[in-house]
């Protein structure tokens, strides 16, 4: 009796070890798109920030007004190509100034020592996810 209740746990066990898996849910796919940045093949951890950063301000809600002037088709929200304008142009201001204010929760991102101003250092992060 004692052999077929040990069975009877081994059989449930390697069910389980294979069938629990298998139910599980695979984990929602990073999608790298943009990532791989120098076109090596190989997805470091600062483009797999970057990534997420772009991912994250795709479809922005407008919070500021420097955000509005770029909402084209007034809906509200900055759409990818919306938002990539609004920050090219900061870009540029912080090339020719070489500093800008922080107006946007989308610039917050890059400035990476909270001081409310992205420097040329941090615009480096931002140079390279425009391009």
């Amino acid at each position: 009796m004692s052999y077929r209740i040990v069975r009877i746990v081994f059989s449930f066990l390697v069910i389980a070890f294979f069938a629990f898996p298998l139910m599980a849910k695979p984990p929602k796919p990073l999608n790298l798109r943009h990532a791989d940045k120098n076109k090596d093949g190989v997805v470091t951890k600062k483009e797999i920030h970057m990534e997420k950063k772009w991912e994250k301000h795709q479809h922005s809600k407008v919070n500021s007004k420097l955000e509005a002037k770029y909402d084209s088709d007034g809906n509200g929200w900055l759409g990818p190509a919306e938002a990539k304008e609004m920050l090219k142009d900061r870009y540029s201001l912080i090339q020719t100034e070489g500093k800008a204010k922080v107006d946007s929760p989308i610039e917050a991102e890059y400035d990476i020592n909270h001081d409310g101003i992205i420097d040329k250092e941090e615009a480096e992060d931002l140079k390279e996810e425009l391009e």
